[in-house]
């Protein structure tokens, strides 16, 4: 029960995070602006991915299912960070 109770929380989390995300950051790439993007809501929500990624990673065993939802979501984020970087307020 455990494995499909992580599976659809996995899944959950993907679907969020890797339809949102890439979605903003394509919208970003057309506009070429993050204008009205916070900033510091994709700082926090990097740093929260990355501390549940660290926290699934230090469980015994890892947690592969919190690892799978976590890191994709990062890496998206992380492009969004990117994005506001080259498309500073101009």
């Amino acid at each position: 029960m455990n494995d499909v109770l992580g599976l659809m929380a996995m899944a959950t989390s993907i679907l969020y995070l890797c339809f949102g995300l890439p979605l903003q950051i394509i919208e970003n790439y057309k506009r070429k602006s993050t204008q009205g993007l916070s900033f510091l809501l994709i700082l926090l929500c990097s740093l929260t991915l990355v501390m549940w990624s660290l926290y699934a990673w230090a469980k015994e065993p890892i947690d592969w299912y919190i690892i799978g939802a976590n890191v994709p979501g990062f890496v998206f984020s992380i492009i969004l960070l990117f994005q506001f970087k080259l498309y500073k307020a101009e």
